[in-house]
């Protein structure tokens, strides 16, 4: 394919904000502030890479997965979509993209309260998508302030009200046999607000061995007490889903909708029941002071099959929690403005793990492992923010001791109990210039680490953790450009990262889907990100992102291969967002979209190579009144033009099952009433 020339892009960037400076008051793209750097800040006085999603402007979507909003951010790539029993795989910066399922390497947070684990892990299937109101993503070294996790931090805001008076009701039917079912209803006046939701979901998928049933509850309360907000949230999930697993090349080429022969014959599947619950208080203490507190705690009871016997079935119950807090004071010291921030972090994660043979069909057979598996950690943290005329200047400095245990009550086999723990302190410095009113540039330096999750140190010789695995440490540098107008948002950033014992994932014969990691050596990471909003017309709005990724080995031998110069796998070279946004009338709107990957290599050799594709989505919705009430109906249509490629690849898959087929053309339809 065509290189798309990073420099261009950027010449583009620049002469749509030399023309967009004039102010003619016809339209006007509404004002950011972002949070992710635990201080409130306008985001082009931000001295560090970060992506801020108000999801006001992506009526229609297909409400699918939160792919549907990262993929307008550069540097976050995003797979399995479909695939409900892997949920959405995310990276940022590639930090992540070993995960065979779900989220590593990022940290997750909800309403200001983690949903990441206290070992590093994030499953996304809890959150209730239509109740989201802004995404931001913190790229970069910025992230050091959050602890384990050196890719980034993606904080996600929900409503804690009904968008009109009472509530709303959602509706959803449309091919791979989805079906949805949503009810919110709730309250709201000047010193208290709250919200509860249920939302029920059916997917046949296209896949064979895809089925999925899904139930998530939300629930949220804030009342203001004096000059402080208490508020409550609680998550409740229940879900049920099949696993079509990866295919062989050839098995993609005869059918792509068959879902693997072993998936089949040992019915993979998961089943999760999980319930959550946090609590926080916001407050100043005087004039130059606030401060807040959080804590949360949940369990998660979790049972999954896989397509081997030995050791296929496992399950787990989790309790887990935590607790933190921060205090913000704002001081004046030679002429400069300031704020101050001093933080700490404790949490705690109990695994009761159990693992079973499995025989065809899914049935459970003898005991094989059975460990207690234990995370602690602790954080804490301590950073300024400088403002002085134009400059503004950032540190950081965090430390954090992180424990992970098991203890082995399965003995047969010997004692493999034993215990690993990490202490790392994390900087990051930042100077940020404004050039104007509206614009700035910025460069930042940070260092972070990402743990291997307690079932990533998983012993590929037996039971007990493995002794060879250790932690992944991160260098970071980038230069960054933002430009903020009524007509115009953009930002370029370039950073490189150098990144210590890279986390990489690997299947052992036998034992296919089951993921053991091992540390890789150095690698590089060099990388370019543009994103822009034009309001071109009253109208018409065109977004873009842009990411080039030169993600390779420095240093990587393997048993007699040396793989050093190899690009890592599992990431694209490029990738790329396009979409027009039409507003002829206030109340209808219509959004073309083009979403593209340059080409993968799936193995660490480099020996397979996955081309690259672009797939266009469409979305047609309007917004009107009907007996009284509000209604939105709208169409949704993804790879409008029926483009084959996968919605996933799982890296160093046996026997060359890396592959997992995206589905063909989709059409939903959904209809929200608000009452």
């Amino acid at each position: 394919m065509k290189r798309i020339a990073p420099c261009g892009i950027a010449a583009l960037l620049a002469a749509l904000a030399w023309n967009a400076t004039a102010d003619d008051g016809s339209t006007r793209l509404a004002p950011v502030v972002v949070t992710s750097e635990r201080i409130s800040a306008p985001w082009v006085e931000s001295p560090t890479a970060i992506g801020v999603i108000d999801t006001d402007v992506q009526l229609g979507d297909a409400g699918l997965a939160l792919s549907e909003t990262l993929v307008r951010i550069p540097g976050v790539f995003t797979q399995s979509t479909y695939n409900l029993n892997q949920g959405l795989r995310l990276s940022i910066r590639g930090f992540g993209s070993r995960a065979a399922f779900g989220v590593r390497g990022v940290r997750v947070f909800v309403d200001d309260i983690p949903l990441t684990m206290p070992d590093g892990q994030t499953d996304l299937d809890a959150l209730d998508l239509a109740l989201v109101e802004q995404v931001e993503v913190l790229r970069g070294p910025a992230s050091a302030l959050y602890g384990n996790g050196a890719g980034g931090v993606l904080s996600i805001t929900t409503r804690d009200r009904p968008e009109h008076q009472h509530g709303r009701v959602d509706v959803v039917a449309g091919e791979l046999g989805e079906r949805r079912m949503r009810g919110e209803v709730g309250m709201h006046n000047d010193t208290q607000s709250g919200l509860v939701s249920l939302a029920y979901r059916e997917l046949e998928g296209h896949r064979d061995n895809m089925e999925a049933q899904s139930l998530n509850g939300s629930a949220r309360y804030a009342q203001e007490i004096g000059e402080g907000t208490l508020a409550f949230n609680l998550a409740v999930l229940d879900i049920d889903a099949e696993d079509p697993a990866a295919l062989t090349l050839a098995e993609v080429q005869a059918n792509r909708r068959q879902a693997n022969p072993g998936a089949v014959n040992f019915a993979v599947g998961e089943s999760i029941r999980q319930e959550r619950i946090g609590v926080s208080w916001r407050s100043p203490l005087n004039a130059q002071t606030d401060y807040r507190l959080r804590t949360w705690l949940g369990q998660r009871d979790f049972t999954n099959t896989l397509p081997f016997a030995g050791g296929g079935q496992t399950a787990f119950d989790r309790v887990f929690g935590g607790l933190g807090g921060q205090v913000d004071h704002r001081y004046g010291w030679a002429g400069t403005a300031n704020t101050v921030s001093i933080g700490a972090d404790i949490e705690a994660q109990t695994d009761e793990r159990r693992r079973f043979d499995n025989s065809p069909g899914g049935v459970r057979g003898d005991l094989t492992l059975d460990q207690d598996e234990r995370a602690r950690g602790v954080g804490v943290y301590v950073s300024n923010q400088m403002a002085w005329q134009r400059i503004t200047a950032t540190t950081g400095l965090r430390y954090d001791r992180i424990r992970l245990s098991v203890g082995d009550g399965f003995q047969a086999d010997g004692d493999d109990s034993g215990k690993r723990e990490f202490n790392r302190t994390s900087v990051n410095l930042g100077l940020g210039y404004a050039l104007t009113e509206r614009s700035s540039v910025f460069t930042r330096y940070g260092t972070g680490f990402e743990t291997p999750t307690n079932s990533e140190l998983a012993n590929p010789n037996g039971g007990g953790f493995n002794p060879a695995l250790g932690p992944a440490e991160a260098r970071n540098v980038e230069v960054g450009y933002k430009f903020d107008s009524t007509r115009l948002r953009a930002e370029g950033v370039v950073y490189r990262i150098r990144n210590k014992d890279e986390l990489i994932r690997f299947e052992l014969d036998g034992q296919s889907g089951r993921s053991f990691f091992r540390n890789a050596g150095v690698t590089d990471r060099d990388g370019v990100e543009l994103s822009a909003v034009w309001q071109a017309l009253p109208p018409l709005t065109a977004s873009m992102s842009y990411s080039y990724n030169d993600f390779s080995f420095r240093n990587y031998q393997l048993a007699g291969d040396d793989f050093s110069g190899n690009a890592l796998p599992g990431l694209p070279k490029q990738q790329w967002f396009a979409e027009l946004a039409y507003q002829p009338l206030p109340a209808w709107t219509t959004r073309l979209q083009a979403v593209g990957q340059d080409r993968v290599f799936v193995n660490d050799a480099n020996s397979v190579r996955v081309p690259s594709y672009t797939v266009l989505n469409a979305r047609l919705s309007w917004t009107g009144e009907f007996a009284g009430r509000q209604i939105t109906p709208y169409v949704a249509v993804n790879n409008l033009l029926d483009r084959e490629y996968n919605d996933n690849l799982r890296v160093n898959a046996g026997f060359g099952r890396y592959y997992e087929p995206a589905a063909d053309r989709v059409v939903l339809g959904g209809l929200s009433v608000t009452f």
